[in-house]
């Protein structure tokens, strides 16, 4: 666990990356058990896979029932959805300086209604932005992406340039997600196949680097250096062996993996 803990905090893993690695069908009935039953242990958790003739490693189960709360995996939506976010905002504006010039970038790029759009947004702000393309949001710049084709696609993965349609259909998808992420009043619940499409959408778009460099491509293995184990044939849980036999005796209190938490220790 110190050393799963060590990785997440230095960046290299996300906690989701963790909780997902279990197993799908032993993570579905490890839900189903602890929805139907009062908090258990990990011991009694595997004794009753056990009983349904499903093998589960103690230690994997363990830490899969450390990272499965919904404060967790929610936590890691928020974050790649914001850094899917702010790369395509920066990588769109460096495309259009390239290709416009630093003077002309915005007028040349930027389609006409959210120039107005992002400038009323600066006027009204109390304390302003640097500059009216702060105020860009999701759905603009699926617009500018859309209407900049010709000039952004050249610049980016083949994954994703290759079908412009599936891409932008993809960015609709994510800011529905987006919006249930920073809106949780709304009882909104994430399914474990949206955190997987969020996933991919991450990889496929890579790094998104500058256009003078030599190439904007990067290997599967590389592209995201957090897309963790989804779409990847790892392990990142069941690879790590105990050293110690793990203590039965911690409770897991129940509940859904992705139902709102609304504990406040």
């Amino acid at each position: 666990m110190h050393y799963l803990h060590t990785k997440i905090g230095q960046g290299e893993l996300r906690r989701s990356d963790v909780a997902f690695s279990l197993d799908p069908q032993v993570r579905q009935v490890v839900e189903e058990l602890l929805a139907a039953q009062a908090p258990m242990s990990v011991g009694r958790v595997n004794r009753e896979l056990g009983r349904k003739g499903i093998s589960c490693n103690r230690f994997d189960l363990r830490v899969y029932l450390e990272f499965r709360r919904s404060g967790v995996v929610l936590g890691d939506m928020y974050e790649i959805v914001r850094n899917i976010e702010v790369r395509l905002h920066r990588f769109i504006k460096r495309i259009f300086i390239a290709e416009y010039g630093e003077e002309n970038w915005w007028r040349g790029g930027v389609p006409e209604k959210i120039r107005a759009d992002c400038a009323a947004l600066l006027e009204k702000d109390p304390e302003p932005a640097p500059e009216p393309y702060c105020y860009t949001h999701l759905i603009a710049l699926r617009e500018i992406l859309d209407r900049g084709w010709p000039v952004l696609s050249k610049h980016l993965p083949s994954a994703v340039s290759s079908n412009k349609k599936e891409l932008l259909d993809r960015l609709l998808r994510l800011n529905r997600i987006r919006n249930a992420v920073m809106h949780p009043v709304r009882g909104e619940n994430l399914t474990e196949e949206e955190f997987e499409f969020v996933y991919r959408l991450e990889a496929d778009l890579g790094p998104l680097n500058d256009p003078d460099e030599s190439t904007l491509e990067t290997p599967a293995d590389t592209a995201s250096p957090k897309a963790g184990a989804h779409g990847i044939e790892s392990e990142l849980v069941s690879t790590l062996a105990p050293v110690e036999e793990v203590e039965e005796n911690a409770s897991v209190p129940s509940g859904a993996l992705l139902q709102q938490d609304n504990s406040t220790d």
